[in-house]
């Protein structure tokens, strides 16, 4: 059968010819997320289980009216727990790349679906002033887009409020210019008599002329008569003007009812709408990484607050995810990482379904207004999809372990699924994905077959599968860049090879090679030929912190000298190791030591510590450890006892044990792609390899040198001893 099959069949209502076609294009590819997920069938299914028991749970609060006691902000809201069972949650543990992330997205997507088929509707959160306790604003919750309408409707009536001040006001306004302008004129008119009276020298008081009476100084008359007359027109006229004066500037500054304070919000009586799913789409909240404010809210300072000129109490609600994310889904991933005062809250979300908002923020304390306001209870009936890897089990709060233990469900994440010809196909579906999503020139037929083939190396077994895909996603990326460099149309096999061994290497093992290599010039191996006394064997080099391996080829030397040679009687048995890691109780390589002498002593009846001078050597090299070089020193000493020489083409690795009937077995060891990887980088021709591993893990079709497999140590030395 072909690699992908032979059959047409119809994915998405379109056919595909999996024996015919060419590229992927024309491939098509579902609008749902669900669809994405590859290899995770076990997963789905518990996320599945879970969201049907969550659905009943919103079911059953409907029919306890819980949602009816939310939507009028003056009555008392309900005690969920008396309500409300807790649960369900979901807790994803597996290695990054695994789609933990995704199927967090999926599951909103499938809520929203199940919403529908329900007829559960999504809630909107109002936040109210409250004019008895301004500090204590209050809530309520309706159906998924009255929030705006409701709001809308506040905002109107406010505003025919203003427009009716603001008539009143210029009403009153203009009446005042108008009187103040009167009494300015009859100001003047009267100033203006005065001095028809001067010119006139008409008589005064006693009949005196005006002019004799104030010897002819007409500024001291017309000071006097402005006094007399200023006291009932002038003053007032100008205290109008001030006034009004004093009512633009105020109103300039937002000092009348249009002050801006946080976030720009005016000083207005309308509620504030905190949570909107007008859209009517189940939620989806990442949460990765957010602090306790972001997470469960907090309340805005304002600078004015303490003289009552900023912003209202409940304008300056700003509500977390765990609200934003209520009746849909939170997903925190490397939930490990909540300190403890958050999985703490967090727990009370998850018991109560309802938080209310107060001040939080990275102080223990502080001095501002904002820390006397606290909300009513706020709905945030969330549906936690916590995500981590396999470390996180110890790591996780332990009272929020125990409710998700206890509630919810802890799912394994697959790292790889089974090679078979269905999951093939599912490789060119996430192809044609990612190609889609990153708007990539489509895959050839060879090209999606390599990145099969490398998914497959990649998990380190035959008949297996990598579910570890965002490592593959940079592959594609990058083998369609240099497809398109080169003017292509489609991604050749080439290019995804070129991508794989050159540019899409981990800066550990980018790191772990460059030492490998400039190491290399120093060393002293050379693949051919046959000697006595010299053997290559192969090892991995691995990064402590992110696990990167990359192959070695040690050269391993041997000395063996029998104490009754008539030379060297007088001394004493001797069977040293050099190079390799000293003392420690985890040291596997001092166990092969000893396994090694036991397996020399079964085959030849010759102790290796006792009659011989035994010297191995793993020449230029320091502190290796592990099993795999059993196989290797136990070669070498067969070598020399034997006097056969072992062929320089052909490097080994495998771990040795005592044997049983007569036979020694080697058995499997780690890091085989790696090690087979340098034997071929340094021109061996052959490796050796355990059986075990050839079966489980090995295609020899993924490499140039020739792999051969073994159980046993007779058959090592077969493949490597010059009669």
């Amino acid at each position: 059968m072909d690699y992908f099959g032979d059959e047409t069949v119809t994915v998405q209502g379109k056919k595909w010819k999996w024996k015919t076609f060419k590229t992927t294009e024309g491939y098509p590819v579902s609008n749902n997320l669900l669809d994405w997920v590859i290899g995770q069938e076990r997963a789905l299914n518990e996320c599945y289980l879970c969201l049907e028991e969550w659905v009943h749970k919103l079911k059953h609060l409907e029919k306890e009216e819980w949602y009816e006691a939310w939507k009028d902000p003056n009555k008392e809201k309900p005690n969920t727990t008396k309500t409300a069972p807790p649960g369900p949650y979901l807790l994803l543990l597996g290695d990054p790349g695994t789609g933990k992330s995704l199927i967090g997205r999926a599951l909103a997507a499938h809520l929203t679906e199940l919403y529908k088929k329900q007829k559960i509707q999504l809630q909107d959160v109002i936040c109210w002033q409250n004019e008895i306790i301004p500090s204590e604003p209050k809530i309520s919750s309706h159906p998924a887009g009255e929030g705006k309408n409701l709001i809308f409707k506040e905002k109107l009536k406010e505003t025919k409020k203003l427009f009716l001040q603001r008539v009143g006001v210029k009403a009153l306004t203009y009446l005042m210019i108008i009187v103040a302008s009167i009494f300015m004129f009859a100001g003047f008119y009267y100033l203006w008599g005065q001095k028809v009276q001067w010119d006139e020298n008409l008589a005064g008081g006693f009949g005196i002329p005006i002019q004799e009476v104030y010897g002819g100084d007409f500024t001291k008359y017309i000071l006097d008569a402005f006094v007399s007359i200023g006291t009932t027109t002038f003053l007032p006229a100008g205290m109008m003007l001030m006034f009004l004066i004093l009512v633009v500037v105020l109103g300039r500054f937002g000092m009348m009812g249009g002050a801006k304070g946080v976030g720009g919000a005016k000083a207005t009586t309308v509620p504030k709408l905190i949570v909107d799913n007008s859209k009517k789409v189940a939620p989806f909240i990442d949460s990765t990484g957010h602090g306790s404010a972001q997470l469960f809210g907090s309340i805005a300072w304002d600078p004015l607050q303490t003289g009552g000129l900023g912003t209202p109490e409940h304008q300056r609600v700003t509500v977390g995810d765990v609200h934003r994310a209520h009746m849909g889904i939170i997903f925190i991933d490397e939930i490990k990482n909540l300190k403890p005062a958050e999985a703490v809250t967090l727990l009370t979300v998850l018991e109560d379904g309802q938080l209310p908002v107060t001040l939080r923020s990275r102080w223990d304390e502080g001095n501002t207004a904002a820390m006397a306001v606290a909300t009513e209870p706020i709905p945030c009936m969330c549906f936690l999809v916590g995500a981590g890897n396999f470390d996180s089990i110890g790591q996780i709060h332990p009272a929020l372990m125990d409710r998700i233990y206890g509630y919810g469900k802890v799912v394994r994440m697959n790292n790889d699924m089974p090679n078979s010809m269905e999951n093939r196909r599912k490789y060119v579906q996430f192809i044609a994905q990612e190609v889609e999503r990153f708007h990539l020139i489509p895959f050839s037929r060879d090209a999606c077959r390599e990145i099969v083939d490398e998914g497959r190396r990649r998990s380190n077994k035959r008949d297996r599968l990598t579910t570890r895909f965002r490592p593959m996603i940079s592959i594609i990326k990058t083998a369609a860049t240099l497809a398109i460099l080169e003017g292509c149309g489609t991604v050749e096999k080439r290019h995804v090879v070129d991508s794989i061994e050159k540019h899409c290497k981990t800066i550990q093992k980018q790191i772990l090679e460059h030492q490998i290599s400039e190491r290399g010039k120093l060393l002293d191996i050379r693949p051919e030929g046959a000697r006595l006394g010299q053997i290559y064997g192969l090892a991995v080099v691995s990064d402590p912190y992110s696990g990167e391996m990359t192959g070695n080829v040690l050269t391993v030397k041997g000395f063996l000298d029998k104490r009754d040679n008539g030379k060297n009687n007088h001394l004493k048995g001797y069977y040293k190791v050099t190079g390799i890691a000293k003392g420690g109780k985890e040291r596997f390589i001092t166990d092969s030591v000893a396994k090694v002498r036991s397996v020399i002593l079964q085959k030849y009846g010759a102790d290796i510590a006792q009659d011989f001078f035994t010297h191995i050597d793993f020449a230029q090299a320091y502190g290796i450890d592990g099993p795999s070089a059993g196989v290797t020193m136990t070669i070498l000493l067969c070598s020399l006892i034997e006097g056969k020489p072992i062929r320089q083409d052909v490097a080994v690795t495998g771990e040795i044990n005592v044997g049983v009937d007569g036979e020694v077995p080697v058995t499997a060891v780690g890091g085989l792609h790696e090690k087979i990887k340098a034997a071929e980088a340094w021109g061996f021709k052959r490796v050796i390899i355990p059986a075990k591993n050839y079966k489980h893990s090995i295609d020899p079709q993924d490499y140039h040198i020739e792999v051969v497999a073994s159980e046993t140590l007779e058959g090592y030395l077969k493949e490597c001893l010059v009669d």
